[in-house]
This record gives structure tokens, sequence and C-alpha cells, in this order.
């Protein structure tokens, strides 16, 4: 569903001209932490970006996976970066939310994540990894 709603809504972040406002750019910074954590195998940084109801959903090509609490998505966190360790990513928007994307180092798209961040805590995380859905995507070229 992110997928096909993401068609034409992906775009890369564009660093524009002048001050970008206060509620995006903390947004911004608390993914930043997150990714950070993950790639760095940082449980203790994942929970105080996270809040403890946060849900994970996960569209894969056997369906849609869920994920609730902090602990849970934190714990798989480290382990889903570090397999996708070699893919190279940045950072977009996704319908408006902060994201991230990631390409395997063949430039086919590995990943879409879309966050939802309300008082600087991440309580939604919305991620594609099905290879369908992605290549259907209007998706930034990998740089």
């Amino acid at each position: 569903m992110l997928a096909s709603r993401a068609r034409g809504k992906v775009r890369a972040n564009p660093q524009e001209p002048g001050r970008p406002r206060a509620a995006g750019r903390e947004q911004r910074e608390v993914v930043q932490a997150f990714l950070a954590a993950a790639h760095g195998g940082d449980f203790e940084g994942l929970l105080r970006v996270l809040d403890p109801e946060v849900k994970l959903t996960v569209d894969t090509s056997d369906g849609v996976v869920v994920v609730l609490g902090a602990t849970k998505v934190a714990a798989g966190a480290t382990a889903r970066v570090a397999a996708g360790a070699a893919a190279r990513g940045r950072a977009v928007l996704v319908n408006g939310l902060p994201g991230f994307v990631s390409w395997r180092e063949d430039g086919t798209p590995l990943s879409v994540m879309a966050f939802t961040v309300v008082d600087g805590r991440i309580v939604a995380i919305s991620t594609v990894i099905d290879p369908a859905r992605l290549a259907s995507a209007d998706l930034p070229d990998p740089a």
C-alpha cells in the first residue's frame, strides 16, 4: 500500500535555500538518530528515539508483517540494517513524511521507509521491501 501511494510521491529530500521548518528538521534529526543507532548496533540509542508503543509495518512479498513495541522494533532494526549493510541509501520524503530509500550495490531498490515522528519520538515506521512493489514505485535514482 505504501509503495502504491508512493508512486510519484517519493522524492529526494532537497536542500532548499532558507531555513527548513523546525518540525521538519526535528523529524529528520530523529530519523537520522534512529538510522545511526541501527547502523551502530546501539540498542539503547534506538530505544531513546522509539516511542514505547511504536508500530512497525513491513510490506513484504509474502504479505504485511506488523511489529509492536520499542523493544521488538529495536531488536529487529539492528538485524535488518546489518543484513543490508552493503546497501547505499539516502533521505527522502514519502508522502510528506521523513523517510529513507536504500538500494543494493547493483542499483536495484532494497527498501523504502517512512517514519512518523511525534514529540521527538518515532511512533510508526512503514517499510516496503517487496521487490515487485519497489520496482513499480517512482523512486529517485541512486546517487
